[in-house]
């Protein structure tokens, strides 16, 4: 993966780095598998780095923040 073909994002303060392109789906299965299991389960929310609910669809950018938490 070169600089160029990819961008660095932050999945719960982790920095994860995935292709240009690619969604929040794909960031969480790049940083923890499991989080992407529990999102598909419904089991956790997803929002973004200003805690408004993002989907596994999102698109991301350079520095995007994706956080997660369990649902209540």
């Amino acid at each position: 993966m070169s600089d160029k073909d990819n961008i660095k994002v932050y999945v719960n303060g982790r920095p994860v780095k995935i292709y240009t392109g690619m969604q929040v789906k794909h960031a969480l299965i790049a940083s923890d598998e499991s989080l992407y299991s529990q999102a598909v389960a419904g089991d956790i929310e997803i929002m973004d780095g200003d805690g408004f609910p993002i989907g596994m669809e999102g698109a991301l950018r350079e520095g995007s923040e994706i956080r997660t938490r369990r649902k209540k």
